[in-house]
């Protein structure tokens, strides 16, 4: 099913920031929100791939914050009681040295999600949401 209403709040309009310890750039952070009229649950997340200038930002250094927890990639499927309300952000941390230069850059999103509440015979809609973006660095 080709689904793409939503794909246009997939990435949120603000700027990305870049985050400082202690004086260093230790990565950076921008905000996402779930592209649909309604929220799901963390382990209807089945794919989630970023790009920064067209490069890919390896899972390892990607944290996912929502409702106030950090959870890795690679931990969403186990996370069927967090649940991701449609109006919340969620901000994608990346741990990179020095952060990331001020400026514009491409932010892509690449999430293939299933549809909770369609789940009829053991069959759930899954759509793919797949959005690139102009921000701004600070």
């Amino acid at each position: 099913m080709d689904f793409q209403a939503y794909n246009n709040i997939l990435i949120c309009k603000e700027n990305i920031k870049n985050t400082v310890v202690d004086d260093v750039k230790v990565g950076y952070e921008f905000k996402i929100k779930y592209p649909s009229y309604r929220g799901a649950f963390l382990s209807c997340i089945e794919e989630l791939r970023f790009q920064m200038d067209g490069v890919d930002i390896p899972k390892p250094q990607i944290s996912f914050h929502v409702n106030g927890k950090d959870f890795l990639i690679d931990e969403l499927p186990e996370c069927f009681k967090e649940y991701w309300f449609v109006r919340d952000p969620a901000t994608i941390r990346v741990r990179q040295s020095g952060g990331i230069a001020s400026g514009e850059h491409a932010v892509h999103v690449y999430m293939k999600h299933r549809v909770p509440y369609t789940g009829y015979f053991g069959q759930y809609l899954e759509l793919i949401s797949d959005r690139t973006a102009i921000l701004m660095a600070e």
